[in-house]
């Protein structure tokens, strides 16, 4: 089983934040099980590369500045559509000359060889659909067999075939909770199914949705799910409290939050069932703060000021390292989310034996299964009185540990190659 001699493409359009997404997780998990499966991976990265010398290209390419997308793009963009020209994929020389931060060690995963720039091709690829429906083409010396888009992209990799990871719907099925363009989302998303020879997605209940919302025959969508990766460290008691006490948080003393601070996530409602309850254990939060974080839960902050200094605590970025020991070292975790594509961080703390309560909508019973506590996320007093029995209750605890370490093999990373294998013979 494997992929042998096959070029795939793979986009960093997320793969380039600095602080990462789950899409970015997943784009990472993507290359780590395709580099399993023998195939030649590429990247596709949009930066800038200006500069004909190699090693002063590469230093350009990991600068990192701000991008800036000028009238003389978007006109040279429009001749690019009047001509049908493809833009062309340069390749990046990485050497250890240049030192790179944490955020772009996935570049590590691939041959250097195959990394390609094309400065702001994600950008143009959007401004021209949306303004004129056009595809962006690029090409590249190389053949490509396929090109795989972890999210929906307007672009078209010269004979190549295509397959896009749809990861969810919510802009369409929470449109208030995100600042997306709700017609261009559900555009992009169209062609995407139109212009793919396969779409993947992350659980079964993307998949329901994308069939209730477009026209696709359910064979052309594929679900994969997304792997964890199992930690083969055995944490002892000492070890977590040692690591503990710089953050001023003892083993098993506190309630655990990882997710970023935005509507969707809930994390309004969960603050105030926390405040609601009888405990001594402070509330951990740890996650970047998005859009309308403050919305989310300034007003809370004025009216519970007291509790927000001594009680509820923000971390808006750990090390992944750093996050391991903090889901082993939690009480529990809470996530009662209104929306998830997948739901990447309970089942990392459920592979990691930290009990889990997690809300009764959209995939999370799906991946969570007889592993973790169900709430209604839009029921302050139901999210209150489930942590409560949860925190109250060691023997419910241990049950919820071991339960939710044996759920999360079945996303193992092995379990997800097999998928993935299956889903690009199926292109192929």
């Amino acid at each position: 089983m494997n992929l042998n001699g096959i070029n795939v493409l793979i986009d960093c359009y997320n793969l380039e934040l600095i602080q990462g997404t789950g899409i970015k997780t997943y784009g990472v998990s993507l290359i780590k099980s395709l580099n399993l499966l023998e195939a030649n991976v590429n990247l596709l990265c949009s930066r800038s590369s200006v500069s004909n010398k190699s090693i002063l290209n590469e230093v350009l390419f990991f600068d990192r500045q701000p991008k800036t997308y000028t009238k003389f793009g978007q006109i040279k963009s429009l001749i690019s559509i009047a001509t049908q020209f493809y833009q062309k994929g340069k390749n990046i020389q990485n050497s250890d000359f240049t030192i790179k931060q944490e955020s772009d060690s996935f570049f590590d995963l691939v041959d250097y060889d195959n990394i390609f720039n094309i400065y702001n091709c994600y950008d143009i690829a959007n401004f021209l659909y949306k303004n004129f429906k056009q595809i962006n083409k690029i090409r590249f010396d190389k053949k490509i067999d396929i090109w795989h888009a972890t999210y929906p992209l307007p672009l078209e990799v010269n004979k190549a075939k295509k397959i896009t990871t749809i990861h969810d719907l919510i802009p369409l099925k929470l449109p208030y909770t995100t600042l997306d363009n709700k017609d261009f989302f559900f555009n992009i998303t169209k062609n995407a199914i139109e212009k793919s020879n396969l779409i993947l997605t992350v659980s079964e209940n993307t998949k329901k949705d994308i069939l209730e919302v477009f026209k696709v025959s359910s064979d052309k969508v594929f679900v994969t799910y997304q792997p964890v990766v199992e930690i083969q460290h055995i944490f002892n008691e000492d070890e977590l409290s040692t690591f503990l006490k710089p953050y001023k948080l003892h083993f098993k003393k506190y309630i655990l939050f990882v997710g970023a601070i935005e509507p969707k996530k809930n994390l309004g409602r969960l603050i105030e069932a926390y405040i609601k309850l009888d405990t001594s254990m402070p509330l951990i939060i740890v996650g970047k703060k998005g859009w309308l974080w403050e919305d989310e839960i300034g007003r809370l902050q004025t009216v519970f000021s007291k509790y927000f200094i001594r009680k509820i605590r923000f971390f808006e970025y750990v090390s992944k390292s750093d996050l391991t020991y903090l889901y082993k070292g939690a009480c529990c975790f809470v996530f009662p989310s209104l929306y998830e594509g997948f739901g990447l961080p309970p089942l990392e703390a459920m592979a990691l034996g930290c009990p889990t309560i997690v809300s009764n909508v959209s995939s999370l019973p799906e991946v969570c299964g007889d592993a973790a506590l169900y709430v209604d996320p839009y029921d302050v007093i139901n999210i209150r009185d489930e942590i409560e029995k949860l925190i109250n209750n060691p023997c419910l605890q241990s049950q919820l540990s071991l339960a939710g370490k044996e759920r999360a093999k079945l996303f193992s990373v092995n379990n997800y190659v097999n998928k993935l294998y299956e889903a690009y013979k199926k292109v192929i």
